[in-house]
């Protein structure tokens, strides 16, 4: 009798679903007064591919129930809103299709009061009123404008457009506070807010602004290299009105039918406009507009989008919620040409949040992770735009209150979010090559490049030279001696890829090439020794170490690759190990390498000018001279070490990082053949040969530190150039004629 009953209770349920399903209005089902009052908020379990499309079918059909999160991954949860007439029929459709369910909140407009009130007033008097309360559209103006008049030199407000109700859609700009505003940089472009009720994507574009204005001398990184054009409301009049109205509007505030008024701004952007996962039904929350760019907040974005085609390298829109960083396509599900690119930043920003806050996001393309959804800002910003990277990135939810975190919580989503677009925008930002071919454009009489060699797999292995005046013939006999720095020859320690880099940027950028004691020396900088190996480690085994030619013969099956740099030159090369598979494998022979040839063709042709020589690996905290493979010193062990130890002692003032100085067989405690320090050292005389270890919390230190890390192997740098320069001249003497071409 009793599952008689239940059978009746589920029949009359289901009649109820075809009645409402069915024949629901388009739009969501609001009482008159925007409470919400009843709306329950449901977590519907996706366990399998069927119930992954079974919600899309109702996602779809129903415009009454508002999915605040829905990916097509099985396993995940959905959120669903439900309005107090559909809760019977939803509840017992999910039971008819055996998809498990539970309810979040029994009644969202307590939920939506209590947040909206404690968001709209509540603040702490000694905090940023950014990371405490939702700004309104105008307070946001108003704080946008006083950073541009506190802040001139580097900081410009420009209005890009208004709204349908006149409101005004600001931008604002900012440069590095050192940088010339004719410099030519590459933007990133970052925008907020398109969909009304995602208050926390405002917020965290605010706290972006407020970061890079003012802590501009904390996150130099991100300026020194990047113009930033931050757009922090597109949809100003939606955006006031889901604070003053409808709290889960979503759309723009333009009259769209008798009774229907919006339209979804990410659904109206002229690449494969009206398509797949978009509304014709102007009532629809995903409305894409009688025609593309309708809206003058989308049109604003196009205008923006076009203007900077070129220079805008990075497009970034800020969405919420569900912890996703997606990428075209999506219209479709194929994969864009380039999408490794996009691929590899987006992870950058995924790998950094969950290493700071131990959040996960989901990373791949939109159609992929979530669904298809065409005519959106980031398709357009990448297919016509010419974007090279396009992400949106939708920000963590409140909890369970989705959409509205309260005001306590702001502070907790925008600090990590931060984390994740300090990284991918450092990440996107120029390639090796690209950073210095600009460089060499910029300053064309200090900097020049010379591709001296390929990898295996034909990538450029890039020397920089640097001296005051480049473009000068050599001259014989010459007085300015030559250093000699290579970075990246172990593939993991990715560290001092960016030490190297920002020894060229304090040369150049800096004109620190201008001190009296780096005038002496021509600097010549290899930033990414084993280019193919470095490659790798970020596209699949951060753990790489080696080169990536297959070893063995070619008859045969090769299952093993790569050899040690650092075992293949030819001093004592035999200790090296013999194992094709080792980590350590010395290669078949000395220089059996395209790289180790390189570095080893440089010294030739730097004799004799070459007095330092100077090998950057991670992270020991050690700098360490001849001789690794055995524990007998060079003659000149005591100039070594007293240059060693000046760099030491300087880093140990400036920062308390202790670093190690001795000859590498002692403090390593076991001989290693063919280093390059040693090949330096005994075979082509280099008077100072020397690995600096340098300090950092493993081989991939957090994005956060990697400027402390530089600035820190910069200043032991500079002590030792310094110590050499002023104490040993008559070490220096006898320099040769440069030659590199």
């Amino acid at each position: 009798m009793a599952i008689r009953t239940i059978r009746l209770a589920l029949l009359g349920a289901l009649v109820t679903v075809i009645a409402v399903l069915a024949g629901g209005c388009n739009g969501t089902l609001v009482d008159h007064d925007g409470s919400y009052r009843g709306f329950k908020l449901f977590s519907v379990r996706q366990a399998d591919e069927a119930a992954v499309r079974h919600l899309r079918e109702l996602q779809l059909s129903h415009d009454e129930l508002d999915f605040w999160k829905l990916d097509r991954i099985a396993g995940s949860e959905a959120h669903v809103l439900v309005p107090p007439s559909a809760v019977k029929s939803f509840v017992a459709d999910l039971l008819k299709n055996r998809i498990q369910f539970r309810e979040l909140i029994s009644d969202y407009g307590r939920i939506k009061n209590e947040n909206t009130r404690f968001s709209s007033s509540r603040r702490l008097t000694n905090k940023n009123p950014i990371v405490t309360k939702y700004l309104r559209h105008q307070e946001i103006n108003d704080l946008l404008e006083s950073y541009a008049k506190r802040y001139p030199s580097f900081v410009s407000l420009d209005e890009i457009g208004r709204s349908y109700e006149g409101r005004s859609i600001k931008s604002i700009t900012i440069r590095s506070p050192v940088a010339s505003r004719n410099a030519s940089r590459p933007i990133v472009l970052l925008d907020a807010g398109i969909h009304a009720r995602e208050w926390a994507a405002p917020a965290t574009a605010m706290y972006v602004i407020s970061e890079l204005v003012e802590n501009a001398a904390k996150h130099r990184d991100l300026l020194d290299g990047l113009t930033w054009i931050v757009v922090p409301v597109v949809n100003p009049d939606g955006y006031e009105y889901s604070h003053t109205g409808q709290r889960l509007w979503r759309k723009t505030r333009r009259p769209t039918g008798q009774r229907c008024f919006g339209i979804d701004g990410n659904r109206n952007f002229d690449f494969h406009w009206s398509e797949v996962g978009s509304s014709d039904s102007p009532c629809s929350d995903t409305f894409h507009g009688e025609h593309s760019f309708s809206e003058p907040e989308t049109q604003a974005i196009r205008d923006e989008l076009l203007r900077l085609k070129g220079s805008c390298k990075f497009y970034l829109t800020l969405h919420s919620y569900g912890e996703y960083l997606l990428y075209p396509w999506g219209w479709t599900s194929k994969l864009p040409q380039g999408w490794e690119a996009i691929d590899e930043v987006a992870r950058a920003g995924a790998d950094a949040i969950h290493d700071a806050t131990g959040t996960s996001y989901r990373v791949g393309s939109s159609t992929n992770v979530l669904y298809a959804a065409a005519g959106g800002s980031d398709d357009y910003a990448f297919a016509v735009a010419d974007v090279p990277i396009a992400i949106t990135m939708e920000l963590p939810g409140g909890g369970n209150a989705g959409f509205n975190p309260p005001a306590s919580q702001i502070e907790e989503i925008v600090k990590e979010s931060f984390v994740g677009i300090r990284a991918m925008a450092l990440d996107s930002h120029e390639t090796i090559k690209e950073y210095l071919d600009d460089l060499v454009q910029r300053f064309s009489t200090k900097i020049e490049i010379f591709s001296q060699a390929v990898s295996y797999e034909g990538r450029e292995i890039r020397t920089v030279r640097i001296c005051p005046d480049v473009k000068q013939p050599p001259r014989s006999p010459t007085n300015r001696w030559t250093i000699l720095i290579d970075a990246g020859i172990h593939a993991r320690e990715w560290i001092t890829v960016s030490v190297a880099l920002f020894i060229v940027h304090q040369l150049i950028e800096q004109d620190e090439i201008s001190a009296k004691s780096f005038r002496r020396f021509e600097w010549i900088i290899l930033p990414l020794l084993n280019p193919d190996g470095y490659q790798y480690s970020r596209e699949h085994n951060k753990m790489w170490r080696k080169t990536r030619r297959p070893l063995g013969a070619r008859n045969q099956r090769r299952s093993c690759v790569g050899v040690d740099c650092n075992r293949n030159f030819n001093v004592a090369w035999t200790i090296g190990s013999t194992h094709f598979c080792s980590l350590l494998y010395r290669g078949e022979r000395p220089f059996s390498e395209r790289e180790t040839k390189n570095v080893r063709d440089l010294f030739r042709k730097l004799r004799p000018s070459c007095k330092f020589y100077l090998s950057l690996h991670s992270y020991a905290k050690t700098i360490l001279y001849p001789r690794a493979y055995t524990r007998t010193l060079p003659r000149n062990w005591q100039m070594q070490q007293t240059i060693a130890k000046a760099g030491a002692t300087a880093m140990l003032k400036a920062t308390g990082v202790r670093y190690r100085c001795g000859s590498a067989a002692t403090v390593l405690h076991h001989p290693v053949g063919g280093s390059s320090i040693d090949y330096a050292h005994d075979i082509e005389k280099v008077p100072v040969a020397l690995v600096m270890e340098v300090a950092s919390k493993g081989f991939h230190p957090p994005e956060t530190q990697i400027q402390r890390i530089c600035e820190e192997s910069w200043i032991g740098i500079g002590a030792m150039v310094n110590c050499l320069a002023a104490n040993f001249r008559t070490a220096l003497k006898g320099s040769g004629t440069l030659h590199l071409r």
